[in-house]
Protein backbone atom coordinates (compact mmCIF):
# COMPACT_ATOMS: atom_id res chain seq x y z
CA UNK A 1 0.00 0.00 0.00
CA UNK A 2 1.16 3.50 -0.74
CA UNK A 3 1.70 5.69 2.26
CA UNK A 4 -1.00 8.16 3.30
CA UNK A 5 1.01 11.16 2.13
CA UNK A 6 1.04 9.76 -1.39
CA UNK A 7 -2.73 9.24 -1.19
CA UNK A 8 -3.21 12.88 -0.21
CA UNK A 9 -0.94 14.13 -2.99
CA UNK A 10 -2.94 12.12 -5.52
CA UNK A 11 -6.23 13.53 -4.25
CA UNK A 12 -7.48 10.16 -2.97
CA UNK A 13 -10.01 10.76 -0.16
CA UNK A 14 -8.97 9.72 3.32
CA UNK A 15 -12.07 7.53 3.48
CA UNK A 16 -10.54 5.43 0.69
CA UNK A 17 -7.57 4.65 2.93
CA UNK A 18 -9.88 3.32 5.65
CA UNK A 19 -11.91 1.36 3.08
CA UNK A 20 -8.69 -0.18 1.74
CA UNK A 21 -7.57 -1.19 5.23
CA UNK A 22 -10.96 -2.77 5.96
CA UNK A 23 -10.94 -4.65 2.65
CA UNK A 24 -7.39 -5.93 3.20
CA UNK A 25 -8.05 -6.72 6.88
CA UNK A 26 -5.19 -4.49 7.99
CA UNK A 27 -4.98 -2.48 11.18
CA UNK A 28 -3.19 0.67 12.22
CA UNK A 29 -1.96 2.22 15.44
CA UNK A 30 -0.18 5.49 16.13
CA UNK A 31 2.55 6.67 18.45
CA UNK A 32 2.68 10.44 18.48
CA UNK A 33 4.74 13.07 20.22
CA UNK A 34 4.60 16.75 19.32
CA UNK A 35 1.34 16.23 17.41
CA UNK A 36 -0.28 15.49 20.76
CA UNK A 37 -2.80 13.00 19.42
CA UNK A 38 -3.88 15.04 16.39
CA UNK A 39 -3.21 12.15 14.00
CA UNK A 40 -5.33 9.76 16.07
CA UNK A 41 -8.04 12.40 16.23
CA UNK A 42 -8.01 12.83 12.45
CA UNK A 43 -8.23 9.07 11.93
CA UNK A 44 -11.08 8.57 14.37
CA UNK A 45 -13.12 11.21 12.56
CA UNK A 46 -13.23 9.03 9.42
CA UNK A 47 -16.28 6.76 9.17
CA UNK A 48 -15.33 3.11 9.63
CA UNK A 49 -12.03 3.86 11.37
CA UNK A 50 -13.03 1.86 14.44
CA UNK A 51 -12.71 -1.30 12.35
CA UNK A 52 -9.01 -0.70 11.65
CA UNK A 53 -7.67 1.74 14.23
CA UNK A 54 -6.47 -0.28 17.21
CA UNK A 55 -4.45 1.93 19.54
CA UNK A 56 -2.81 5.29 19.99
CA UNK A 57 -0.08 6.45 22.36
CA UNK A 58 0.98 10.04 22.91
CA UNK A 59 4.53 9.81 24.21
CA UNK A 60 5.41 13.45 24.60
CA UNK A 61 8.26 12.83 27.02
CA UNK A 62 11.44 11.13 25.88
CA UNK A 63 11.32 8.88 28.94
CA UNK A 64 8.06 7.33 27.72
CA UNK A 65 9.34 6.99 24.18
CA UNK A 66 12.21 4.95 25.61
CA UNK A 67 9.87 2.96 27.91
CA UNK A 68 7.86 2.04 24.81
CA UNK A 69 11.05 0.84 23.09
CA UNK A 70 12.48 3.76 21.13
CA UNK A 71 16.25 3.79 21.42
CA UNK A 72 17.61 6.58 23.65
CA UNK A 73 20.70 6.69 21.46
CA UNK A 74 18.57 7.34 18.36
CA UNK A 75 16.83 10.20 20.17
CA UNK A 76 20.19 11.62 21.33
CA UNK A 77 21.81 11.29 17.92
CA UNK A 78 18.97 12.57 15.70
CA UNK A 79 16.53 14.46 18.02
CA UNK A 80 12.88 13.63 18.57
CA UNK A 81 11.92 15.64 15.47
CA UNK A 82 13.86 13.38 13.11
CA UNK A 83 12.68 10.86 10.56
CA UNK A 84 14.83 8.23 12.29
CA UNK A 85 12.97 8.61 15.59
CA UNK A 86 9.60 8.73 13.81
CA UNK A 87 10.41 5.45 12.06
CA UNK A 88 11.38 3.81 15.35
CA UNK A 89 8.19 5.06 16.96
CA UNK A 90 6.21 3.56 14.09
CA UNK A 91 7.93 0.19 14.41
CA UNK A 92 7.57 0.16 18.19
CA UNK A 93 3.83 0.84 18.16
CA UNK A 94 3.24 -1.63 15.33
CA UNK A 95 5.03 -4.35 17.28
CA UNK A 96 3.29 -3.45 20.52
CA UNK A 97 -0.18 -3.62 18.98
CA UNK A 98 0.42 -6.17 16.23
CA UNK A 99 -0.82 -3.61 13.72
CA UNK A 100 0.19 -3.63 10.10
Amino acid sequence: MQNVIEYKEQGIPKEAVIEYLIKERKTISTMESCTGGAIANAITNIPGASEVFMYSAVTYSNDYKVKMGVSASTIDKYTVYSEEVAKEMSKVISNYTNSN
